[in-house]
This record gives structure tokens, C-alpha cells and sequence, in this order.
């Protein structure tokens, strides 16, 4: 995928500037063509928990799709994460789900510098006074992931850091702003 141009960095995405929000109005508004770097990032976050709560058609490393269909794995087909609901958190590899978020996020978000984008998954037991460990909360089934990448903007690329918990049980993944503490489902 091409990166934005410098005109198109803080433009809303293509599915917000489609989006009628003043159907009454003959013409659209400035404020509508251009947003701030705040709304900019609350698109991105929102995108993003969209992303991460669509269930694509499953993990992108099937060998025998990969030989026949390449280009499958980064469609629309295959929009979001494989399904994990009901799946046991001690069978999951760490590694492995960072691997698969950080691929989606390659995949469907390019208003994310793709060199820059880091997907961590958080062991709260090994903070500081943590009580329980990221595997241990809400009866062993939320997996917590932090998130930080550069996000396309004028003049200079501003840096995204989101939290966000992987629930197993409920099949969702929750996103919050971690230096704003808001929370996106």
C-alpha cells in the first residue's frame, strides 16, 4: 500500500468523508474536509478497535492459501483477526498473537508507519506491585497487548500508544488511549 501523500495526512479517512453527517446541507463544510491531529487520532483508535473486533477468515500464514490465493491475506476478505473466541489463553503463544495483531495492523491501517508499529503483550505480574498477571485476570481469559506506532500527520508524525484487552470469553477486544485513559469497544 503507497503512503498518504502530505495533502492527505490529515484528511478524515474515506469512510468518514463518505459518511453524510449533515444530510440536510447542500455542501460540505471545511471543517469536515480537514480534522486536528485530536480527531486525527481518535480515528485511528476507533479504526483500529473496528479492526481488531472484525473477525477475518483466519490466520494469514495458511500455507496452502498462500500458494493459491496471495493475495487473499491482505483483502478485504480477510479484514480483521482470526477467531479466537472460546479459545484456551494457556494454548496461546504471546508471541504469536502479538505476530497476528502486528500483521493486521500492516494489513488494513495505513495511516500507521509500518517500520514504527509495536505490538506487546503485557504481563502485569511482572510490574511493580501487580497483584495478577495479564494471563490471570477475569478468570485467565483476557490477554492485555499495548500498542505504539507512528501515525501519519502533518508536520511531523505523532505517536500512538493504545492498550488493549483481548477477551477470549467474550470474543472482543477493548482499545484505550493510554496517555488519555478513554476507552474504545
Amino acid at each position: 500500500m503507497s503512503e498518504p501523500s502530505a495533502r492527505d495526512r490529515l484528511q478524515p479517512s474515506l469512510l468518514d468523508r463518505l459518511t453524510d453527517f449533515e444530510p440536510h446541507a447542500r455542501h460540505e463544510s471545511r471543517e469536515r474536509r480537514v480534522i486536528s491531529a485530536r480527531a486525527l487520532r481518535d480515528s485511528v483508535q476507533r479504526d483500529i478497535g473496528w479492526l481488531l473486533n472484525a473477525s477475518g477468515l483466519g490466520e494469514r500464514s495458511h500455507a496452502e492459501d498462500a500458494a493459491n490465493l496471495p493475495h487473499v491475506a491482505t483483502s478485504v476478505l480477510n479484514y480483521g483477526l482470526p477467531d479466537l473466541a472460546g479459545r484456551d489463553v494457556a494454548a496461546l503463544a504471546a508471541g504469536a498473537l502479538e505476530r497476528i495483531i502486528r500483521d493486521a495492523l500492516w494489513a488494513f491501517e495505513p495511516r500507521l508507519a509500518r517500520e514504527s508499529v509495536r505490538v506487546t503483550a503485557i504481563d502485569e505480574a511482572k510490574g511493580a506491585g501487580a497483584a495478577k498477571s495479564a494471563r490471570g485476570t477475569r478468570g485467565g481469559h483476557v490477554i492485555r497487548f499495548e500498542i505504539e506506532a507512528d501515525m501519519w500527520s502533518q508536520p511531523y508524525p505523532e505517536r500512538l500508544f493504545l492498550r488493549t484487552e483481548l477477551d477470549l470469553e467474550a470474543g472482543e477486544v477493548r482499545v484505550c488511549d493510554a496517555s488519555a485513559g478513554e476507552q474504545q469497544t
